[in-house]
């Protein structure tokens, strides 16, 4: 059993303690996960729980808690006031002996990677080939969003690294896809970084450009993520190019929600038929295979292009 209490219990913990500000006694049900871990920390550390654990129920007041802190204190752990799960490993550290793994910001929790068109000569000797895009990883909130007026979120790592290096070999960016802060999407905890930064870019009113596959999948995520607009082929080229295989059937189900969204679009609305084209036809393609000129194209139900 770990030495520290676990960190369901101290949530709870903090919730009492709180609770303990305006009432004299606060009770909880003995038969509870919590309750129980917490007996058994506190039989771990000789703290006796005769006199406010019973077999139906807990009851703490200000000098039962006094107790646990005194005792969390002893065993240099963080106390109740402090909030764990608001801190990095190294904050964790600096409050206590403890290590919590699974709590807690993650290393990547509030970073991005950033794409650059290579922004100048320099680059170390002992790289055999300066790169024509440079890759940055950045705390999403040292960046000046000012400084954009577009924000483009590339889908696919393969096509982020190279966003930059394969314009204009394999394609062309718009000048909004050029001039944008360009963004890796990211999975998992990297992707954390990344929804912060597009929620502070919609309440800053900035363009948020969905870079990715077109197919159900991702065409949802346009649709449905916040967006203002997606960076495609043009019309020739993808209804061209799109086929069955880069449309997966598991993705069957996406559908509806892509077609129902294209019903609410006027028939004049240029984004109509690229969504039609998905739906109706079952007709995908990859971003790696995205070539020639892209376009930028609004997800509105009243702009045209």
């Amino acid at each position: 059993m770990s030495v520290d209490l676990a960190p369901s219990v101290r949530r709870v913990l903090q919730r009492v303690k709180a609770q303990l500000q305006k009432d004299q006694r606060v009770e909880r049900e003995a038969k509870l996960v919590g309750m129980q871990q917490l007996r058994a920390w506190c039989d771990q550390h000789d703290l006796a729980t005769a006199t406010w654990f019973t077999a139906k129920t807990v009851s703490f007041d200000v000098t039962i808690m006094q107790t646990i802190e005194q005792t969390l204190r002893e065993l240099g752990l963080a106390g109740l006031a402090v909030d764990i799960s608001q801190q990095d490993r190294f904050a964790q550290s600096d409050s206590g002996v403890a290590e919590y793994k699974t709590t807690g910001l993650a290393p990547t929790e509030k970073r991005v990677l950033m794409a650059q068109a290579n922004c100048g000569a320099y680059f170390p000797e002992w790289v055999t080939e300066a790169p024509s895009q440079w890759v940055m990883d950045v705390d999403w909130q040292t960046l000046q969003l000012k400084q954009f007026s577009d924000v483009l979120i590339v889908e696919n790592r393969d096509a982020f690294y190279a966003y930059f290096a394969l314009h204009p070999q394999r394609y062309i960016l718009p000048e909004q896809g050029l001039n944008a802060l360009v963004i890796y999407r990211g999975d998992g905890d990297e992707s954390k970084g990344c929804k912060a930064l597009r929620e502070a870019c919609l309440l800053a009113g900035k363009n948020l450009i969905y870079f990715g596959d077109y197919d159900s999948a991702g065409l949802n995520i346009a649709l449905n993520g916040g967006y203002s607009h997606i960076m495609l082929p043009l019309d020739a080229y993808l209804f061209e190019e799109a086929n069955d295989i880069a449309q997966d059937a598991k993705q069957i189900h996406l559908t509806q929600s892509v077609d129902a969204f294209a019903r609410e679009l006027s028939a004049e609305n240029s984004l109509k038929k690229l969504l039609v084209h998905n739906t109706q036809k079952q007709k995908g393609l990859r971003q790696q295979a995205f070539k020639g000129q892209l376009q930028i194209v609004p997800l509105s139900n009243t702009a045209s292009r």
